[in-house]
């Protein structure tokens, strides 16, 4: 039985990876489509709120990962600047701080400050079907995304939970602490679910920190939360889960789907 940690050498020419990998995206995370055609629609449901590249502060946390970087380049280039909230796993450690910073980078010649929070922590998915597998370029042997989640199941799994913070690797082990707190001593989840979790985590870290950082009544606010997906041959899908705006203190829920 393949596992998530196993190098599984496949080809790019078996004729069913096609229909391996979307049967596993159609299973795992319904609702996807094609990071791109995610971006599009995002822009078209805004616009009528409101907001637009220029007047609009675009922010986004995704993980670390190289892999990620197309969908944030994607990004910046639709709403024409972006300020980079990424941690490993696409977790949020830039704290009050960070997001006033942000928000005082945000366009307001019209008078009113209007953000726009992007977090979606990642998976990648083989041509197989394999959740945890993906392939970079210039590498021969499979590899893996996430790995920081990854290796927070395997810390789980053999019970290391560290109850300090490790000053050499603040990341992880904020990860970890973060993951355990929601978790406890109970079964460790399989890599979707503990993405999942991750997702559902850092959405509820992104909402804290607004309401900590954001006067709603006079801000003009979007949140779009899921996970960014890694397919063969370089395909970066999204799975939607949250999306909502806020506008004149009014929260209005996004059908992204």
């Amino acid at each position: 039985m393949q596992t998530l940690g196993d190098a599984v050498v496949t080809s790019t020419e078996h004729p069913l990876e096609t229909h391996s990998f979307q049967n596993a995206l159609g299973l795992h995370f319904p609702g996807s489509f094609p990071s791109e055609l995610f971006i599009d629609h995002s822009i078209q449901m805004l616009h009528p709120l409101g907001f637009g590249p220029d007047n609009t502060m675009a922010c986004a946390s995704l993980c670390r990962d190289e892999m990620t970087r197309p969908f944030i380049n994607s990004l910046n280039k639709s709403w024409h600047s972006l300020f980079n909230f990424s941690s490993l796993a696409g977790m949020l450690y830039l704290g009050v701080t960070g997001f006033k910073a942000a928000h005082q980078h945000a366009p307001n010649l019209d008078g009113k400050e209007r953000y726009i929070y992007f977090a979606f922590p990642h998976i990648g998915i083989d041509e197989y079907g394999v959740p945890g597998n993906c392939r970079r370029p210039g590498r021969h042997e499979m590899s893996h995304a996430c790995g920081a989640l990854l290796n927070v199941m395997q810390d789980f799994s053999q019970g290391s939970v560290e109850p300090d913070l490790n000053q050499d690797d603040l990341e992880q082990s904020l990860l970890k602490k973060r993951l355990f707190r929601k978790l406890g001593q109970g079964e460790v989840p399989d890599l979707v679910s503990l993405t999942k979790i991750a997702q559902n985590i850092i959405r509820e870290d992104l909402e804290r920190m607004i309401q900590l950082t954001v006067e709603q009544t006079s801000i003009a606010y979007a949140v779009f939360s899921g996970i960014q997906i890694h397919g063969p041959h370089n395909q970066t899908w999204i799975w939607p889960d949250t999306a909502y705006a806020f506008v004149n203190g009014i929260r209005e829920d996004l059908d992204i789907c």
